[in-house]
């Protein structure tokens, strides 16, 4: 494998996979999945063929993670004063590292972000609406 095995690199808009040979793992990330359901995608042949080179192997969807930016790009978009202020004073706490706590305060964070904004548990849907809202407004 060419480039060296970073899962993080799959958190892209464009369609991604990753073959790790040490696990026998596919990643694939959800642009790559969306780009698949065409039977005659280059994205797909791409697949079968990796798929076919390497049968003994799983596959396994990476998702976008919430992270801190997106948390402050979805309240900036919502106008949520609220979500902006809270967000930026526990970024410091959000950010800390060496925690001692059973749960991270980042995880309960997120959490709590996603039970007031549910549609954020999928980063890519909400980027491409809110890409395909940007397109429409600029038209």
């Amino acid at each position: 494998m060419a480039e060296e095995m970073k899962v993080e690199s799959l958190e892209v808009m464009e369609p991604k996979m990753l073959i790790h040979d040490e696990l026998k793992v596919i990643y694939i990330n959800e642009a790559l999945e969306e780009a698949m359901e065409n039977p005659e995608s280059e994205e797909k042949k791409a697949y079968d063929e990796a798929k076919a080179a390497h049968p003994d192997y799983v596959t396994r969807l990476h998702r976008m993670p919430v992270t801190i930016e997106f948390m402050k790009y979805y309240a900036e978009l919502k106008k949520d004063t609220f979500m902006q202020e809270l967000i930026e004073r526990k970024e410091p706490l959000l950010r800390a590292e060496n925690e001692t706590y059973e749960v991270s305060l980042y995880y309960a964070f997120k959490n709590m972000f996603l039970a007031r904004y549910p549609e954020c548990r999928n980063v890519y849907k909400v980027r491409k609406k809110i890409e395909a809202y940007e397109k429409k407004q600029q038209a």
